[in-house]
């Protein structure tokens, strides 16, 4: 595993941090808070990505992307975090629903959505978990029933990030009998669909940034079907291995989080005005969590490098996955530390760092969940890394 640059992947570091100086300003800053407010910002920045070339990096070229090794796109999102480029708001699309849709998708499936996914035109949603099948995914009961040209789908999902936006979803829903995990067929759905109902639901920072969804009897064509009737599980267990590669890799970064952390103590005196970093306990509590977010980018440098050569994300994302979804919890939990009561009465609009390290302590316990459950990632370890006998 290499951990420096080589001399081409500098020449990209560089043409990337160059690109970003020259376009960030043209954005109508700032970025929009809510959702539904971002959705015009995000797609013009995203419409800037694709024009550049730089959507779908890691993308084959046949299908829109660049075809860049996993190595770029990780020196790429961290010059996206170095130059404080806006989130990306569909990365259901492009991380999850487009990869799957290259590897078990038709022509036509590609050529109608890969593209839209790129331009920032079409937004997608995850339509997997259920009210009792979430970390169970197999359990799911959501049912489509065979009718002529292709399926009448009937259940609920819920916890769907950005449903309320979306213009596509990936959906799973039993097709079959006998086992669990034979029976499930993977689909893509119009979310225009008649039939499908959308509800927002409010989380703790009173937000709607997820939803329910409702299928009453809704048609979907037989050309929407992904991979084989009744093979869906196969398909879906790809899209979640797509997804533990962008968190194993680091929805946060963790080195960058630190560093500001550091910087803010720096800066600060207790209530006897002195330094706050000449306490031992706050530079103790620094110091490992430097150490551990060293660890989770060299976590992430090894899944980047698996990807890079050519190998599958394998069991390796479920470290990722489990060792970074504490480290966030513990650095937004330390810097609220740091404020008067936690910072839970910082208001938006004060001069404070207070409400974005709320919003990161609160959302990193749902990142817990994504992709998985703690418990989840535990099992696919002790069975797959460590030949342990099945529970």
């Amino acid at each position: 595993m290499e951990l420096s640059d080589s001399t081409e992947q500098q020449r990209f570091r560089s043409e990337v941090r160059e690109w970003l100086g020259r376009v960030l300003p043209r954005l109508p800053w700032p970025e929009p808070a809510d959702l539904v407010g971002k959705r015009p910002f995000w797609q013009q920045w995203q419409r800037m990505l694709y024009d550049a070339g730089y959507a779908g990096l890691s993308w084959p070229k046949e299908y829109g992307g660049v075809g860049a090794n996993a190595q770029y796109r990780a020196i790429f999102n961290e010059e996206l975090d170095r130059a404080g480029a806006p989130e990306r708001l569909n990365t259901i699309g492009e991380d999850f629903a487009g990869p799957t849709i290259i590897d078990f998708g038709t022509e036509e499936q590609k050529k109608r959505y890969l593209k839209p996914i790129l331009t920032g035109e079409q937004i997608w949603c995850q339509l997997f978990s259920e009210p009792e099948s979430g970390s169970d995914l197999a359990s799911l009961r959501t049912k489509a029933t065979k009718v002529d040209g292709g399926w009448r789908i009937s259940g609920q999902k819920i916890w769907t990030s950005r449903a309320h936006l979306a213009a596509h979803a990936i959906l799973l829903a039993r097709t079959g009998g006998g086992d669990r995990h034979k029976g499930i067929t993977y689909f893509l759905l119009p979310m225009d669909s008649p039939g499908v109902t959308v509800r927002p639901l409010a989380h703790m920072l009173g937000e709607a940034e997820f939803n329910e969804v409702f299928l009453d009897d809704v048609f979907v064509p037989d050309e929407l079907v992904v991979g084989a009737v009744d093979g869906g599980w196969r398909v879906a267990m790809a899209t979640l291995g797509y997804e533990r590669v962008a968190i194993a890799t680091g929805r946060v970064n963790t080195k960058k989080a630190v560093d500001a952390i550091i910087d803010d103590i720096r800066g600060r005196t207790d209530e006897d005005g002195r330094p706050l970093g000449a306490d031992p306990v706050i530079r103790q509590k620094a110091a490992d969590l430097y150490g551990r977010a060293l660890i989770h980018y060299l976590i992430g440098q090894r899944v980047a490098t698996q990807a890079a050569d050519g190998g599958a994300p394998g069991p390796v994302t479920s470290i990722g996955k489990l060792y970074f979804c504490p480290l966030v919890e513990d650095l937004a939990d330390f810097r609220l530390s740091l404020d008067e009561l936690g910072g839970q009465f910082a208001l938006e609009d004060e001069r404070t760092a207070s409400p974005s390290w709320l919003r990161l302590a609160y959302q990193s316990r749902g990142t817990a969940i994504a992709g998985g459950s703690t418990f989840i990632q535990r099992n696919i370890i002790a069975e797959r890394i460590l030949k342990m006998p099945r529970s």
